[in-house]
């Protein structure tokens, strides 16, 4: 067995919420201060976003880490090691049961170390190599169920993080609710497949539209109707983009279709509601959110139907550069927006790590399954080459999610 795995969280994402994930010492970020870096020309230079983005990560990715480290001690498991960060140099912070506490420059990962996860003569290399000292270990194998415990805690943490962020913006500043905007017409979406006039024009989702041909728009059959009259003629639209005046001159179908999905421009207000509803909520909010991460991970193996107003890119694959960007975006819109963004970043973190992969918490599950069929865990040559196997096609889909962060930012 390794004595490390690593993994990067990239995001699958679906519908309104953009969303988007541990063996004997476990790495839940390996990636550089100097990729965070390049997302600064990606969130317009918002510092503060940025600060704040990074901060959201690393409490992720410490409650991660606890989850396992808890469940660890519990359960009788030894836990030399504790890192907020990875790599040389470190420095230590303190001990405390049976555990040295560490820091590194390096805060964008984490990992326990947990020796009694694999076999004796790894367990042992492992302490070797990390400064511990082998002689006075005692290798105790545990029992698979307890293992298997330790392997999804941090999982677990992830989703009671969840529900306590969700429970705690429901019940202080209420539930986010959408309302309408009178006399306003906006574009949600553009089509690129198959109508895809507006798209060719230069219209893009968010577009007020103003006026056709003229004339005010107040009401989508406004749209419809001055689009009707003009099937195949020239029509001039007049559309408010930031801020900003925007003409384009289109042709619609014969039919007057023009290709886009449109409706009133929704405004989020908050409504209050009691502690008792807030718990309610949060749970049932949680749950919304894992099952929309599931079907987002559908849609992009194509095994999920994808909703015809799904907008372009919703299940590109995206990695940390791309993270930090969209949540610097979300904090500049706001605490309620942020919060959320990070609840569907935990969400995302639970369930990538669920996922039957060698490298992630769901793969040591299927190894201890294993296990328990075979009567004997698999032979750590076995479990190695798996390893890499994984780990290098992980590593090319992260490099696919850093082309995205780059080529099709989040939002953009």
């Amino acid at each position: 067995m390794r004595s490390k795995r690593m993994h990067a969280l990239l995001r699958p994402h679906t519908f309104e919420m953009r969303i988007t994930a541990e063996s004997s010492a476990e790495f839940t970020w390996s990636i550089t201060m100097d990729l965070i870096s390049m997302a600064f020309s990606f969130a317009s230079f918002n510092l503060g976003g940025i600060a704040a983005m990074i901060a959201g990560l690393a409490l992720l990715i410490i409650v991660h880490e606890f989850g396992h480290w808890l469940a660890a001690q519990m359960l009788g498991f030894k836990t030399p090691i504790f890192s907020i960060g990875f790599g040389k140099p470190y420095f230590v912070v303190g001990h405390w049961r049976g555990t040295e506490f560490r820091i590194t420059p390096w805060l964008l990962g984490g990992y326990v170390a947990l020796p009694e996860m694999g076999d004796e003569s790894s367990a042992k290399e492992f302490m070797k190599a990390n400064g511990l000292e082998p002689q006075g270990f005692v290798y105790q194998r545990k029992a698979i169920w307890k293992r298997a415990v330790v392997a999804v805690a941090g999982v677990t943490m992830n989703i009671v993080l969840a529900v306590v962020l969700l429970f705690g913006m429901f019940a202080i500043k209420g539930v986010p609710t959408q309302e309408a905007v009178p006399n306003t017409v906006v574009i949600y979406n553009v089509d690129s497949t198959n109508v895809t006039i507006a798209r060719d024009a230069g219209l893009q989702g968010g577009d007020r539209i103003v006026s056709v041909d003229g004339r005010a728009i107040k009401t989508v059959d406004d749209v419809r109707d001055n689009l009707a009259s003009h099937r195949a003629l020239p029509v001039l639209v007049i559309v408010d983009r930031n801020g900003q005046t925007v003409s384009v001159t289109l042709t619609p179908t014969a039919e007057g279709k023009i290709g886009v999905a449109m409706g009133p421009e929704v405004r989020q207000t908050f409504k209050e509601v009691s502690v008792g509803e807030a718990a309610k909520l949060s749970v049932v909010g949680t749950y919304n959110g894992v099952t929309g991460i599931l079907s987002g991970l559908g849609m992009m193996v194509g095994i999920v139907e994808k909703p015809a107003n799904l907008p372009d890119g919703a299940t590109d694959v995206h990695a940390i550069v791309g993270i930090v960007q969209y949540g610097a975006d979300m904090f500049a819109q706001g605490m309620a927006p942020f919060v959320m963004f990070l609840v569907m970043i935990s969400l995302n973190l639970a369930v990538f790590n669920l996922l039957p992969i060698p490298i992630l918490d769901g793969g040591h599950l299927v190894f201890l399954a294993l296990e328990k069929v075979r009567g004997r865990p698999l032979s750590p040559q076995t479990q190695g080459l798996l390893y890499q196997i994984f780990f290098f096609l992980f590593m090319a889909l992260l490099a696919f999610g850093l082309w995205n962060d780059f080529t099709k930012p989040i939002g953009r």
